[in-house]
């Protein structure tokens, strides 16, 4: 595994757990060391995932969908004209249903329609997520369902947590070995568990309708700040006395 060296500014966690298993092996005596540690370091994102939508209503659910379908055409001609390909748009939620009325006393009856688009746009350059959402708001769309600040090479991004982990593993061994009266000879195992946390979780309920009126979202700060990178390492370490 080839390791990048910390990025600037990063800071990190870290939990250890250890365990010694007494070895005899051609009359000499060997210690296993196992050492758990994890670490996270810091890093100005590169990639920012903007979703946005189009709700229009209609009296049918043909008004309602052509409705939608115009102001999602004016919304991707905006996204076009500030600089995002075709091929960084991608649809995500799509749906046409009925309104109702709930009388007293009566059966509930349809009112009319409501079509919704929901689309996902890559930005690979996060200080123009402001202007993209000012363009496409002011061409007809009406819902901001979440920005999402990441990496583009997200494996990448982590190869300072793993260099992190692993140098406070290495550290936190020959801590143990001095304190017992022995040095570190090799290294039995390395380890890199399941689960690696993502540099970021999209918010829990991605898809719950947020409608945005143009002057709320005209000419926002958003800062795309710091995103956390997490690696955990799991290290067998060889001491001998």
């Amino acid at each position: 595994m080839e390791l990048s060296s910390p990025l600037r500014g990063a800071g990190r966690f870290i939990c250890a757990g250890l365990a010694l298993v007494a070895l005899g092996a051609g009359g000499q005596r060997a210690t296993l060391l196992t050492v758990h540690a994890s670490a996270t370091t810091r890093a100005t994102p590169d990639l920012a995932i903007v979703t946005i939508g189009v709700l229009a209503r209609g009296a049918n659910a043909q008004a309602a969908q052509q409705a939608q379908a115009t102001r999602m055409a004016d919304v991707m001609s905006a996204a076009r004209a500030a600089g995002v390909p075709e091929a960084d748009v991608q649809t995500i939620g799509y749906s046409i249903e009925p309104q109702y009325v709930y009388p007293r006393n009566a059966a509930p009856r349809i009112t009319g329609y409501v079509s919704r688009n929901i689309v996902s746009v890559r930005v690979p350059d996060v200080n123009a997520v402001s202007a993209l959402i000012d363009a496409t708001v002011a061409e007809g769309a009406n819902e901001l369902h979440g920005i999402q600040f990441t990496h583009r090479d997200e494996e990448a991004s982590r190869e300072a947590a793993r260099a992190q982990a692993l140098a406070t593993a290495q550290a936190r061994a020959n801590a143990y070995a001095q304190a017992a009266g022995m040095r570190v000879v090799g290294m039995d195992s390395i380890t890199e568990p399941g689960g690696i946390v993502p540099p970021y979780e999209r918010e829990q309920g991605l898809f719950a309708a947020r409608a945005v009126a143009a002057e709320q979202v005209a000419n926002g700060a958003i800062a795309p700040g710091q995103v956390d990178n997490q690696a955990s390492v799991t290290v067998v370490f060889e001491l001998r006395g």
